[in-house]
Formats: C-alpha cells, structure tokens, sequence
C-alpha cells in the first residue's frame, strides 16, 4: 500500500463481500473456497480503486464477521461478512498535468 505523501486524496472507497458456510448433518462447517477472508477483500478495494483512475488506497481498514442465520429447529448456518474501506490516492503529479491538461483543453473551446 501506499504511504500518502505526495499523493491526491479522490475520495473513499469501500467493497463488501459475503458468504454463507454450510455444515453437514452433525453441524460441522464444510470447507469452501467461497468464503470471503479479508485479504480477498483488501485485495479487491485495491484493484476497485485502480480500475477508478486510483494509483493505490491509504488508510486501509477492515471487518470481519461472522453472524448466525437461522436453517432449521435445531441447526445454523454462519454468514460470513467482509468489508474493507479506504482512501483512493493519486500521485500528484500525474494529478496536476492531467488538470492542466484539462485546462489547456477547455481554453481552447
């Protein structure tokens, strides 16, 4: 991750991903390869800000939880919810000749 200095702020950025682990018939979580973790999350806010024009993100946090939902009588399943948040950054130079850029353009109009 970036560290922020020399950077332009564009704003925050957030992604969420979720998933439910299934147990058998004794209760016992089932392995699963769908299951949110946390780096998928961090990576994906990464990649977000990226495809939004972003050099990187600061001031990275996160959450993880897991929360009981009801599947019968006797039984649960535990839904798994991850989020991640930060600050969509941009080197500040390419930041300032990009709004230069734009300026030459709109004074030629």
């Amino acid at each position: 991750m970036l560290n922020g200095s020399g950077m332009t702020r564009m704003g925050p950025v957030q992604v969420r991903l979720s998933g439910v682990i299934k147990v058998d018939e004794n209760d016992k979580e089932i392995p699963a390869v769908n299951t949110p973790t946390v780096a998928e999350a961090t990576a994906l806010l990464d990649r977000t800000a990226r495809v939004n024009g972003a050099d990187g993100v600061i001031g990275v946090g996160s959450d993880y939880r897991r929360i009981a939902i009801g599947r019968g009588p006797l039984s649960t399943q535990t839904l798994i919810a991850v989020q991640a948040w930060g600050t969509a950054v941009k080197k500040a130079e390419i930041a300032a000749s990009e709004s230069d850029v734009s300026a030459e353009e709109a004074d030629e109009a």
